[in-house]
């Protein structure tokens, strides 16, 4: 065993020294010529080995002996002991350079192993699935170089020479001031209501039941109408009758925007035949659309301002010449060139338009606006008038704006109609949308003639306009605009 000891962990010079020892044992003699060495009797081996494994004692040569002997290459192997079994191996004919013994003891790797649940085969790992880029810092946004060095094989390759498009929903992806729009907040204070039995509640035992369901509806139908509008949005009111109430219903939609949008909005008097606009709104001044378009001086907001009146809701009119001193009649350059002075400091422009849709002025309104009032009168006939209205757009390549319209039917009348006013609801919500059909009652105060005044009208009334402003309101933020 001392032998495969010394082949196992020791160096193969060592190893193959052994083996040469090993092989002249056999062959009776030894490197240096002497006879093995003598077995004691005892046969527990040679003198010196009493049941241990230790080594005979070396012995140990005078002085001068050693001196003058030369030195030895190779040393006697110890003595063979009885109890152990050697077997030879056979040597590896050495190559250039030492090289190291195959380990008999350890398993040699097969080059082509045999089929079976022993020696299974073995597979490649998958390679690992690529990660995602991490998202830039916000101070990266701007940075091609970051982004490109973020990018991954699974993601399509960034395109050269064109910088990374950003917008303003991207660039809040990466703010963490923005995020917190998207936080919930529960308010502190419940707001109380403000009419019914709830408000009574609450001014007797100050028990706060917040609003009322209506009043909540309320609420988000003057939310849509404070949306932002592109630009100066115009909206055109038409009838092909008169005497449907085109120009009460301009001067209720218009204060009830102004009111509510807090912003600058003006109504034109767009009738050839010498609208009465400015006096159902509260004249205030003499001036007039001609008037303005013959001051070439217009720089500034006050400058118009001087040649429009304005009502108690905060509604700027623009009323047009009286018909008795008129030399012409209203046309569409001069719808044209108002408009483009007022839409620099207007964000709402409404045109309350004459009857019917082959006039100069209403080709004029038809070709600039974005939203449209069709008004009919709840009768057999102004239900004609509408249906004729819609069908004549549709036909003139006016599909679009037919889109962005609402329908008014106006009981310009007291008491019962003629007509089942719901199934004309259903009939009209065929052509434009749902929510687009608006049916205004009967109002005393708009039946005067006189100035209307927008806290003067009724409830079921002042609801019904607001629906009407809350969806032309809703077209604000659309891309196509004509």
């Amino acid at each position: 065993m001392s032998a495969d000891y010394d082949r196992l962990f020791h160096s193969s010079g060592a190893a193959d020294a052994a083996d040469e020892d090993a092989a002249h044992r056999e062959g009776g003699s030894s490197p240096t010529g002497a006879g093995p060495m003598p077995i004691s009797p005892s046969g527990s081996g040679a003198p010196g080995y009493a049941g241990e494994h230790v080594a005979p004692p070396m012995p140990i040569a005078p002085a001068s002996t050693s001196a003058a002997a030369p030195p030895t290459q190779t040393s006697s192997a110890p003595p063979e002991r009885a109890t152990e079994v050697t077997t030879q191996i056979p040597a590896t004919p050495s190559t250039t350079g030492p090289q190291r013994v195959q380990n008999g003891m350890l398993r040699t790797p097969q080059t082509n192993p045999s089929p079976g649940a022993r020696f299974e085969q073995h597979y490649a790992a998958p390679p690992p699935q690529p990660r995602p880029a991490p998202a830039p810092a916000p101070s990266q946004h701007f940075n091609t170089e970051a982004t490109e060095s973020t990018w991954s094989p699974a993601q399509p390759p960034p395109a050269t020479g064109q910088p990374a498009p950003t917008s303003a929903a991207t660039m809040g992806n990466h703010r963490a001031i923005d995020a917190l729009s998207h936080v919930g907040v529960r308010a502190a204070v419940k707001m109380p209501s403000q009419r019914g039995w709830r408000h009574w509640l609450y001014m007797l035992t100050r028990i706060n039941m917040g609003p009322s369901p209506d009043e909540l509806y309320e609420m988000d139908l003057q939310a849509r109408v404070r949306r932002n509008a592109r630009d100066s949005y115009q909206i055109g009111v038409f009838g092909l009758k008169g005497g449907v109430g085109k120009t009460a219903v301009t001067v209720a939609l218009g204060s009830a925007l102004s009111r509510v949008r807090g912003d600058r909005i003006l109504a034109i008097d767009a009738d050839p035949d010498g609208g009465n606009l400015a006096d159902r709104a509260g004249r205030q001044s003499a001036a007039t659309v001609s008037d303005l378009l013959s001051d070439k001086e217009l720089s500034r907001y006050n400058d118009i301002r001087a040649y429009t009146s304005m009502n108690a809701a905060n509604l700027e009119v623009l009323s047009s010449e009286e018909y008795s001193a008129a030399r012409r009649e209203f046309n569409d350059e001069d719808w044209k060139a108002a408009i483009g002075v007022v839409s620099r400091y207007y964000n709402l422009v409404l045109a309350d338009c004459g009857a019917g849709l082959f006039t100069n002025s209403s080709r004029g309104v038809l070709s600039t606006v974005s939203g449209m009032v069709i008004v009919a009168s709840a009768s057999i006939d102004g239900a004609r008038q509408a249906a004729v209205t819609m069908d004549w757009l549709r036909q003139n390549g006016y599909q679009d704006l037919l889109g962005r319209s609402c329908v008014v039917v106006n009981h310009v009348t007291p008491g019962k109609t003629n007509i089942d006013v719901e199934d004309l609801v259903q009939q009209f919500e065929r052509h434009v949308a749902p929510g687009r059909v608006v049916v205004l009652p009967w109002d005393k105060h708009i039946a005067a003639g006189t100035e209307i005044q927008l806290e003067l009208l009724g409830q079921t009334f002042q609801r019904r306009i607001l629906e009407l402003a809350a969806a032309l309101s809703d077209d604000f933020d659309r891309l196509e605009r004509r």
